[in-house]
């Protein structure tokens, strides 16, 4: 989905970074020392070893994690420690980053965004640092506090990309011209006969369409026969490009787009065209929450240690997932104490709902290549490439 950059140490080092707020602050004063309610002496003293760094070099990859650079300001204020971040493509950084640590360079801090390129380029070359030893707020450390009574990491070793946050997943988009949401109750609607020909769709064996496709082959309810017969007796047709299969949907060239269109239909319904990117009510397989790009992951090897660490509590304080689900505005937090009410319901995650939690599930995160690999075998033998 995005092009590939040369992995060369010379290339990667004439990257030079650029910092989002200028020159890098000073160090605060003792004198200066945050005013934090009820801090015990470990934050204190972090906080403190923080300001004498000055910085926190942070990466923002990601559609949520980019609109957080309006969350920085905030944690400047409070603990007088500049953040310098950067924004783009997380498989370039991805690039750059190990290509500079191959020379002994270690310019990244905190990297927040999708687990993928983690989980491919970060995590097997020992990138990370691991997570649960740099807690160091008490009621961060509490996991009662967290969804399910746990913290939520997207790895097979759950300790190095933390998920904070998540939201039902939408699937499915569709023309509200040409289709009424009570025709499509369960996944199995969309092979009725009717829809042959007429749904546009991102190909479910894309690595950027996984995180919706992969638990619907997991799901018993559906699995690989739902995927055989939706691509051989329905005929989909199969796009590149997100937003060209929620614009056609926009149009009415098709009534249904499917697997990654969602997004991009409800930027083109609050532009005032005829498209919805969610079912205002749960399908009868089920309901799944997805992450996204809501992790959070600390570099391992840190040029600013303390600064890394006092950041990562901050971001998952209960002031910092506030902050982060108000300006992310699709993502609820996994902080169950969190108000979510600053967010559309849509993207709320419900208390009493029964939801499917891919990214803390090992099956999900240890089977996802074996499951996408038989998903491009299904669509190849349907006809697709």
């Amino acid at each position: 989905m995005r092009k590939l950059v040369s992995t060369g140490a010379v290339a990667a080092l004439a990257m030079v970074p650029a910092l989002a707020f200028g020159e890098q602050a000073s160090p605060a004063s003792a004198s200066s020392a945050v005013q934090v309610a009820a801090v015990t002496p470990e934050m204190q003293k972090l906080i403190e070893a923080a300001q004498k760094e000055g910085k926190v070099e942070v990466i923002l990859s990601g559609q949520v994690p980019r609109k957080l650079r309006e969350a920085m300001p905030e944690f400047e204020k409070k603990y007088g420690v500049k953040v310098n971040f950067q924004t783009g493509s997380g498989r370039k950084h991805a690039e750059r980053i190990l290509a500079e640590r191959r020379v002994g360079r270690f310019t990244i801090d905190v990297w927040l965004g999708g687990a993928n390129t983690a989980l491919v380029q970060l995590v097997p070359n020992k990138a990370l640092a691991s997570f649960p030893e740099l807690l160091v707020d008490p009621d961060v450390k509490d996991q009662s506090k967290w969804y399910k009574g746990k913290h939520h990491y997207t790895d097979p070793e759950h300790r190095y990309i933390f998920t904070w946050g998540a939201s039902p997943a939408y699937n499915i988009s569709y023309n509200t011209k040409m289709v009424k949401p009570d025709e499509i109750k369960s996944y199995h609607d969309l092979l009725n006969p009717k829809w042959k020909g007429k749904i546009v769709s991102w190909n479910p064996s894309a690595q950027g369409t996984a995180a919706s496709s992969v638990p619907m082959f997991l799901n018993p309810k559906l699995g690989e026969t739902w995927f055989r017969r939706w691509a051989n007796e329905m005929k989909p047709v199969i796009v590149t490009d997100a937003r060209q299969a929620a614009e056609w949907v926009a149009i009415g060239r098709f009534p249904i787009g499917l697997f990654g269109t969602a997004t991009q239909a409800e930027v083109l319904a609050s532009q005032g065209f005829p498209v919805a990117g969610w079912m205002p009510h749960p399908m009868a397989e089920g309901e799944v929450l997805s992450a996204s790009a809501a992790n959070l992951m600390a570099m391992d090897r840190a040029p600013n240690p303390n600064a890394r660490n006092l950041f990562l509590n901050w971001a998952l304080s209960k002031e910092g997932q506030a902050l982060f689900i108000k300006i992310g505005e699709k993502t609820d937090s996994l902080r169950r104490d969190v108000p979510n009410n600053t967010i559309e319901a849509q993207y709320r995650i419900d208390p009493k709902g029964d939801y499917y939690v891919p990214f803390s599930d090992p099956q999900y995160i240890n089977q996802q290549d074996e499951i996408i690999a038989k998903l491009k075998k299904i669509m190849s033998e349907a006809g697709y490439r």
